[in-house]
């Protein structure tokens, strides 16, 4: 398995860069972004929109130029998201935009679908070529309701890479604790054989590409790679700059991994457990048996 992944991806990684990295937010818009999450989950479970603005963000492009940007709730906007500048006559940039989210047009309306879609928009807000240095010719054919100019449009291709990357790394940061770290490496690293050569990925991955839109395992293909079909298929000529942002997110998930099991193991060794602390925190206590709340009540009271 190994051989072939390297074989796969000996191509892409000669050439590994910063630009062939995810972007990822700043700490605080990471912070932020999940708290919004939650106010915005909470007033949709409601149907409040009554006061529609929500919070605030904070966005801090690659310049170091920085805003608190707007979120606002409205039940009837006709698509998930959406960026709107506050004055049309005046430079696009951090200062003069607002993103409006409507949670109801999602494939699984939830947290998780909140998250990914600010996600999604914040990714369209820090890329330069969308705000500062917005152009005629950058925009191009970009036709939001067409779906070749749509997605394979870079502006797209961009968001929707970084989103899906985003969830992947969630997805297997969640599993830590619950599978053997060798089994979780095995695992992300099929997903260089998957989508660098079309073989196959194994049932963490599977499960981890339905999780990141919160659909249920089943024989169809996860959304997620729906929408990378469509990248594909109307701009083909990005898809090898996705492999490349996916093989050092991959290395990212090693890493990741890695790291806590070392963290874990380090306070094994001070005072040995039968369960990890990741597992603790994740697992409630009404599944747990006796030996497992007591290995756990270091981490958490299930008594």
């Amino acid at each position: 398995m190994k051989d072939i992944i390297q074989k796969v991806l000996k191509e892409y990684t000669e050439q590994i860069t910063e630009t062939s990295k995810r972007k990822q937010l700043h700490p605080r818009t990471l912070a932020d972004l999940e708290y919004m999450t939650d106010i915005i989950h909470n007033a949709w479970k409601k149907k409040d929109d009554e006061v529609p603005k929500k919070g605030e963000i904070y966005v801090e492009d690659s310049t170091g130029d920085y805003a608190m940007v707007p979120i606002y709730y409205l039940s009837e906007l006709e698509n998930q998201a959406a960026v709107f500048q506050i004055n049309p006559e005046k430079e696009r940039n951090l200062y003069n935009v607002f993103v409006v989210v409507n949670p109801e047009e999602s494939l699984v309306p939830n947290r998780k679908s909140i998250y990914n879609v600010l996600y999604h928009e914040l990714q369209h807000l820090v890329d330069l070529n969308t705000t500062s240095k917005i152009s005629a010719k950058k925009i191009g054919d970009y036709v939001p309701g067409d779906s070749e100019k749509y997605y394979g449009h870079p502006f797209e291709f961009r968001a929707y890479v970084n989103e899906i990357l985003e969830g992947l790394v969630r997805e297997y940061k969640e599993m830590i604790g619950r599978y053997p770290k060798e089994q979780l490496i095995d695992s992300i690293d099929t997903a260089l054989e998957f989508f660098g050569k079309g073989g196959h990925g194994d049932d963490l991955l599977k499960k981890a590409l339905f999780s990141i839109s919160s659909e249920e395992v089943k024989d169809d293909y996860p959304h997620v790679l729906h929408l990378l079909g469509l990248i594909k298929r109307n701009n083909p000529g990005q898809w090898n700059d996705f492999l490349k942002m996916l093989y050092s997110t991959v290395n990212e998930i090693k890493d990741m991994v890695e790291d806590q099991y070392k963290e874990e193991m380090s306070e094994e060794f001070k005072k040995p457990r039968k369960m990890t602390k990741s597992y603790c925190k994740k697992t409630p206590c009404k599944e747990m048996g006796f030996s497992q709340k007591a290995s756990c009540r270091p981490y958490k009271n299930c008594y």
